[in-house]
């Protein structure tokens, strides 16, 4: 008996299984989408891969990763710091308003009340606070592979604070103005002591 027929009665060889194995990965590759293999590594790494199912057809969408329960509670503190600041913003116009209506009719300047500046100030805080703890919640849901504007709690707080944005121009316009008002020279019309009295005795 010769050697090739020696080696032949002795059955496959390491490299028959070799080949065999090869194609059959090919084969099943094929059959879920994947016409190419590039090289003998990615033949190799693509054996368990078939096998646990890890191909996915062309056109399936890869699956989308949503932030834990605890996040999604949590980063609703942003739009909540939000809308504080815009309430905050509408009560100190209002007060503000009230006041300058109290001057006029005085005729004289009037001190300005401290829950204008913890007012104006207040809000701007809170304004810019909403947008610094939805950028810092959004970037480590990001560094955790999660996606934060695919539930309904990231979309509100990414919605609500871009319009922040906005509310905080004229949170800094109103801190400006009540500073700026604070700052005024003092100033009465003609007859502004007895428009005063006349106010006192009234009230």
């Amino acid at each position: 008996m010769t050697g090739d027929e020696s080696r032949g009665a002795a059955g496959p060889t390491a490299g028959d299984a070799e080949g065999r194995t090869a194609g059959e990965v090919r084969g099943r590759a094929e059959r879920v989408g994947v016409t190419e293999l590039p090289d003998a590594a990615a033949r190799s790494d693509a054996v368990g891969q078939v096998g646990r199912g890890w191909f996915r057809r062309p056109g399936r969408p890869a699956e989308v990763l949503l932030p834990e329960a605890r996040w999604r509670r949590w980063v609703l503190i942003a739009p909540g710091l939000a809308v504080l600041g815009f309430v905050l913003l509408v009560a100190t116009a209002v007060l503000d308003d009230r006041h300058g209506k109290r001057a006029s009719a005085l005729c004289h300047q009037l001190p300005v009340p401290w829950a204008l500046f913890v007012g104006a100030w207040a809000s701007l805080v809170c304004g810019v606070a909403a947008m610094a703890v939805c950028a810092l919640f959004f970037r480590a849901a990001r560094r955790a592979g999660r996606h934060g504007a695919e539930c309904w709690q990231g979309t509100a707080a990414v919605c609500i604070c871009v319009a922040d944005v906005l509310v905080v121009i004229f949170q800094a316009v109103a801190v400006y103005g009540v500073h700026a008002e604070a700052g005024e020279a003092y100033w009465s019309c003609a007859g502004a002591g007895a428009r005063a009295l006349s106010a006192v005795l009234g009230g």
